[in-house]
Order: structure tokens, then sequence, then C-alpha cells
């Protein structure tokens, strides 16, 4: 939101030596966070005003002219193609290198054959208006190389303000909301908002208005007043000064009052072509029920939108913007002025919905005071009248009123209210701080009964903390004295948890060089079904943000599956890791209410993905991911694969196994099926692992922590060996076989797998390097060729393997 230094000075009175950036910081530190602040002339940099010489056609192109200006340092040529430029006129005249409001950034072209140094601009070129049929003139006294800015008198300071800091702050969203916070810090007095004649309100006519409010949750307070003989004109310039001071674009007389009093205020108002209109309904939308809006564009309503109608037509869309069908044209006479409070809630989802956010919706949003349509009409009426003098009232106002505010006393022992702050405080000041931002104080002994006012009884101030805060915030939380603390601070415990998920991350990010992601815990049925899986166990959210997040999920897979689908444009081959909570329909460890009932199951998982062009190579990446990982963490236990009783849904036939650590079963890797990758649309061949975290951090609970071991001073006998067995047999039944003989068998590495005619039918060769080791003697020939003879046996008596010898 834009704040203009001289519309703030005219409420209240800002010291002239008050530099920008101390009012900046001034607010920031007691109000609203400043994000910047500007010179308004810095929008007309390198803008100058110019005596157009000569005009003449341009020889190669019939609607352009060559045109001489004059800018007072020089003479410069521009190509111009606006139909209303003339010879004698002042103009404003863009130089090379100056950037207008609208963005443009103006440079030396050539144009037709025609050199051209520079721009005559149009008004809405200049931020000033929406004309674009011609050129802007200015008065024929302006002074030929003047800035612009200094011509329009643009001497105003432009402060910008983050809207995240308004979002609980209705009544901020003005001008004058904003000149009340500025007069309590500056202990300056406020200029009342509004003073009107009371004359002015007497109505010239008695024509009425009809106003039906269907359902009072939606619309608190509704105004309506009728104004004839009305005219629709330019507005007059410091209006459009105004207006552009806080980037907005002047249109009519009537849309420039009611954006005027909207940015002073903070109450939108509406005008409609009361030509158009015979009674005015303020109702919910109808199923396909659509409007055409103001911008051109038409939408179909979502449920639940607040819909303002002429009999059964939709004219505006409540809080957020006017219909196309009744928008006031330069044959408008007669105008409906509207001033209302629409439910917040309501114009929050439907401009979500509908992708319309407008500067109206923003302050709806945000819950308005209902007592201020009053004032806002009046002003409005009141800036109407004094631009129009023919314009009058014709009949009594309308005004529907469905609230009751609550303005109730807030109660608070000015004991615990200085003991809060921190700091010695005079109730005194306490009262003085509060009466100056509106609030009503009477004080009882040592008891506050403060009451809030009206701007700040909706949904803002409502518990003695609130009023805590705004005391505090005045004197100021840089003011607030330091003080160490009176307690001894304690270590937490060691949460093993968690440093065993740092470990994980580090060595899979580090030495695995995988990408860590972090996905929602949703899941949709939808994703589900397309890896077979049976979404009825799975748990439903009550208000999901959308269809597709309407599950908990019961593994990673999912997520990391659509991550895969979005980066394989990008890579031809990637590894992915997440570590994340999987929800079951058990009872799990959390107490969810005070019945004793207990929340889902929730346990943590840590997903793999590996994702490439080959198929044997995406399997075999994924198993030496996993391998590092429980290698680095516990290198003296070797993990196992074995075979799956019951094959995941997803996994292609044959290609899963079960990840076995330390004896116990962790989790599953496998890879997905080529029917199912194609119903996510994945062009690379993927595996996923799934390990059960609390599996891995029991392991790690009782498991050794690593330890420098000495290296053996005796030498090791390697030997190798190739085992002729049934090409049923299963790997890790044969090397447990092996590593399990004897003590000075200290390892059996796999090095090869061969398969062939030469062996027969039904056959297939392990070779392993075998390693015999004491760490008490060197061991000789002999004794390792007893052990191995005494092998060679144990394994063809117990799977008929043969040695092969060729």
């Amino acid at each position: 939101m834009y704040l203009s230094l001289n519309w703030l000075k005219d409420f209240v009175k800002i010291p002239n030596k008050m530099r920008p950036e101390e009012l900046a910081q001034l607010l920031t530190l007691h109000t609203v966070e400043v994000e910047s602040w500007q010179t308004q002339s810095d929008d007309f940099a390198k803008v100058v005003v110019g005596k157009v010489l000569s005009v003449k056609p341009h020889p190669n192109a019939d609607r352009l002219r060559l045109c001489q200006v004059d800018v007072k340092k020089e003479i410069l040529d521009i190509v111009c193609g606006a139909p209303n430029v003339e010879s004698g006129q002042r103009v404003a005249v863009a130089l090379v290198g100056a950037t207008l409001p609208n963005g443009l950034t103006i440079k030396e072209s050539e144009i037709r054959g025609e050199k051209s140094l520079g721009m005559i601009c149009a008004e809405d070129e200049l931020g000033l208006g929406i004309d674009h049929e011609g050129i802007m003139v200015l008065d024929k006294n302006a002074k030929i190389g003047q800035e612009f800015a200094a011509y329009l008198n643009l001497n105003d300071i432009i402060l910008e303000i983050d809207n995240k800091s308004l979002s609980n702050r209705g009544d901020l969203w003005g001008h004058y909301g904003m000149a009340r916070e500025i007069s309590t810090l500056l202990k300056m007095p406020l200029v009342p908002y509004l003073k009107i004649d009371e004359k002015l309100l007497i109505p010239s006519g008695k024509e009425k208005i009809s106003v039906k409010i269907e359902d009072k949750r939606i619309c608190s307070r509704y105004i309506a007043v009728k104004i004839n003989n009305v005219k629709i004109v330019e507005s007059p310039n410091w209006l459009k000064e105004k207006l552009a001071a806080v980037n907005v674009r002047p249109i009519n007389v009537l849309v420039d009052i009611t954006n005027y009093v909207m940015f002073e205020s903070g109450q939108p108002l509406h005008v409609f072509d009361a030509g158009k209109i015979q009674k005015i309904s303020i109702g919910l939308s109808k199923k396909d029920e659509g409007i055409e809006t103001l911008d051109g564009k038409e939408y179909l309503l979502p449920e639940d939108t607040i819909v303002i109608r002429d009999g059964s037509e939709p004219i505006a869309v409540a809080g957020i913007m006017g219909g196309a069908n009744s928008a006031v044209n330069e044959n408008t006479t007669s105008v409906i002025l509207e001033a209302a409070t629409f439910d917040a809630v309501y114009v929050r989802k439907s401009s979500q919905k509908l992708n319309l956010r407008t500067d109206a919706s923003m302050r709806f949003e945000k819950t308005l005071d209902p007592t201020l349509p009053e004032k806002a009409w009046q002003k409005a009426w009141q800036l109407i009248k004094e631009i129009l003098p023919e314009a009058e009232l014709a009949g009594d106002i309308v005004d529907v009123v469905n609230f009751d505010l609550n303005q109730e006393q807030i109660s608070l022992d000015f004991s615990w209210l200085k003991k809060k702050i921190g700091k010695q405080i005079s109730r005194k000041e306490v009262q003085n701080i509060l009466e100056r931002l509106g609030f009503l104080v009477e004080i009882n002994k040592n008891v506050l009964m403060v009451t809030p006012p009206s701007w700040r009884a909706v949904k803002d101030v409502t518990i003695k903390e609130d009023i805590l805060e705004e005391v505090i915030r005045i004197i100021g939380y840089d003011n607030i004295p330091t003080a160490a603390l009176s307690n001894a601070l304690s270590f937490l415990p060691e949460n093993k948890e968690l440093l065993l998920e740092r470990r994980v991350q580090d060595i899979l990010s580090g030495s695995g060089r995988m990408l860590e992601v972090y996905n929602y815990s949703f899941v949709s049925e939808s994703s589900l079904s397309k890896l077979n899986i049976n979404s009825s166990r799975y748990l439903k959210l009550v208000n999901p943000i959308s269809e597709q997040q309407a599950l908990l999920r019961q593994s990673l897979l999912p997520g990391l599956l659509q991550n895969v689908r979005l980066n394989q444009f990008n890579y031809s081959e990637f590894g992915l890791f997440e570590i994340g909570r999987i929800f079951l329909p058990l009872p799990g460890e959390y107490i969810k209410d005070a019945k004793g009932d207990f929340l889902p199951y929730q346990g943590k998982r840590l997903g793999l993905m590996v994702a490439g062009q080959d198929t044997n190579k995406v399997f075999e990446s994924l198993k030496s991911y996993v391998e590092l990982l429980l290698n680095s963490l516990w290198p003296q236990i070797k993990s196992e694969y074995t075979a799956l009783e019951n094959l995941p849904t997803w996994v292609k036939s044959g290609q899963a196994a079960a990840i076995y650590c330390h004896g116990k079963e962790i989790g599953v890797v496998g890879l997905l099926d080529d029917k199912l990758a194609n119903n996510f649309a994945l062009k690379l061949k993927t595996a996923f692992a799934e390990i059960n975290f609390k599996e891995l951090l029991a392991l790690d609970n009782i498991l050794p922590i690593n330890q420098y071991q000495e290296s053996p001073k005796y030498p090791a006998v390697i030997r190798d060996l190739s085992f002729v067995v049934d090409e049923k047999m299963l790997y890790n039944d044969f090397w447990r076989t092996l590593i399990s003989f004897h003590p000075l068998l200290i390892q059996a590495e796999l090095f090869d797998i061969y398969q062939g005619d030469a062996l027969g039918a039904g056959k297939k060769s392990w070779a392993f390097h075998l390693t015999y080791q004491s760490n008490d003697k060197t061991l000789t020939t002999e004794e390792v060729d007893l052990i191995q003879k005494e092998l060679i046996q144990v394994c063809h008596d117990k799977f008929e393997a043969q040695i092969r010898n060729f």
C-alpha cells in the first residue's frame, strides 16, 4: 500500500524537519513495516516540458509526423503518431534514457527511416489518465525545459507499506487511519475526518431505492444513495494528483471520487448507473451464475459468492468488482452511490477462487468498521457537490443495519500491566496512550476499564493482552529495558532421532550426492490408483486444500514420483531422497482430546529414488546408495537383500527385495513397474527404496559406536574360488554359509557371475575373493588349504555346489 506524505499532512501536522527515513522508521518500530520511500518526482526523471516548433508529414508513413521540439537545451527531432500534435503546443517530452511510469524506457531509435530522439507523451503513458487518443497538451504558459515533475508541482514523498503488517488492522488501510497512528506517536492533534454542512444532506426529491439483504450474515450494513444531475467529466487536477501519488490511474470524476475516499478513509465505495437499475438485492451466488466485470472479463461465480443483483441479474461481485452492465458512462446523468460492509470471509474466499484481488477486496478482507460507510458516503457526496454543483440528492438514503457492534469494556489490573511491560509507567501515561488511540478509559483504583473504539472493536482488540500490546508498541519495544534471565538454563536432553536424521542427510547429500526433497504429507486418490493402491484404508482430511491433497500418505513413493516427473526433462539421471512422516489408521502415541482418544499413528520413513535411462544401472545405483548409507552408519555390519513374500503393488515382477541389516528387516527396494510409470508420464526408469526410520534408530541404539581399530599385524591370504550352483540358488543363503564357515575366513567378495552353455542348462557360476587372516600369526599355505578343502565339501553337501575348473 502507498501513502502520500502530503495527504497525511491534511490530517496531522508532521514537522518539516522530520526526514522521510525518520518517519518510515517511526512507523516501522511502532505500527507497520515501511518497505521503502521515494520522492514522487522520481517517476518523471528525464521528462521535461517542450515546445513543438514544427510538424510535417513523415515521408514513409501516412500516420506518422516529423516534429521538431525545443526542450531549451537543444532542439530534438521526434517521430510522433498522435493526430492532435500541432506547432506551438507545450508538451511533455520523455528524453532518451527516461523510464515512464508504465515501464517504457525511451531509447534513440529510427522509425521508418527517420531518427527519433525522444517521445511526446500521452496521458496514459505518464500514468495521469487513460486517454491515448493523442498527446497530452500542457498549459501554454508552461516553461520550456522545465522538469515535468516541477510543472505538475510534484513535491510529495511516497511511502510503501508492507501489506502483511496490516493484515489484522483494517483501520490502517487509508490515510486517515495512518494519520491517527502518527498523531499518537508524535503527540500531535488529529484533524476530524469529516466536517459537513447538515443542509447538504437534505434531499431535493422523494425518490426511493429498493434494497433487500437476503442473508444478514453476508452484509452487516448497506447504504444506497441516489444522486441526480451528475456529469461524467474529467476530474480536477488536485484530485488526479492525489490518486497518481498512490499509483492509481484517474478515470472520471465519479470513479475518482470513490477511489479517493477509499484511499483516504479505508472504506470502499461504488457507483452504479441509476438508469440501469430498478431494485437492489444482496445475496449469495446461484449455480452457473456469471457476470462480466468492469475489467471486461467474464466470470462464472463460485459457490457462496456475495452478489448484488438488479432483480435477478447480477450487477456486481460484492466487495470485489462491479459489473459492466451497471457501469457509468458518458451518458450517465444519475447514479446510485453504494457504501457497505461485506463479510470478510466470504469476500476473501471468493476473491481467491476468482483469482481477482482488488483494492476493495483487500480492505473488506480485513473486516471493516461498520460505522465507517456513513462517513464515507457523506465525504463522497461532499466532493461530488463541490465539483459538480448541479448534483442533488434524489431522495432519502437507504441504510440497512445488521450489526450490533461489540464494544464491551475490557478489565485489566494495572499491576499486571506494569509487570508485563517490564518498566515503570504511571496510570496517567497508560491512560494518555490509550485515549490518543481512541480508546475510552476509566480508572477505578488499580483497575483499568478500557472500551475499544469502533474501528478496533471488529475482531481486533478483544482481550487484555491486546490492550497490553497497544501500550507497549506506542512506548516502543526498543525502549523496554533488557534484563538477564533470573533462572538458569539447562540443556535439553539429546535427541538421538534428530541426530541420526542429520547423519543420514549428510551421508546421502554429501558422499551420495543425492538431492533432498520435501513433499506435502497429502496424496490424492488418483495418484494411488495409478499405483494400483486401494485408498479405502487411507485417512481422509475433513477440509483438504484440494482434491489432490485429500488423503494422508502411507508411503513417500507418490511424492517422489511427482518429483521425478517434474525433473525428468532437465536431467537424464539423478537421485532423490526424503525423510518424512506417514500416517496409518491405527492409534498413535499422542492423545487427541480430553476423551483420551489417540491421534493416528505417525511413522517416519526414509525414501530413496533413482531415475535414469538404464534399468539395471538404476537398480544397482539405488542399492549402492542404500549400502553407502548403512556402511557409513555401521561399517562393521553387513546389509543383505532377500526375496519378498508379499510384493508391493507398484514393483516390477521379480524386481524387489527386502532390506536386512543386523538380522532385522528395515525396508524394501524395488523397480517401478513400467505400466505404472506410464500412468505417471515417466520417461525414465525408476527404482525406489523405503526404509523404516524407527528401525534405523533402534539399530543405532544397540550397535557399537564406530571406533578406531589397529591394522592387523599379520598379512591376509586371498584365494579365488568359483562355484557352479543351480540358477535358482539365492545369493544370500550361499554367502552366509561362506562368511560364517570359519573365524579365519573374514571376507567373501563376489566379483563375477557367469551363465553359459559350458556350465550346462539351469546352472550359474559365482566367483568369490575369499580373504583369510589371523590376528595372532601368519597363516601357512597348509592351514588355508585345509580350511578351503572343508569349505568346498560343506558347499557341495549343502548346495550341491561344484568347483568350476575352466
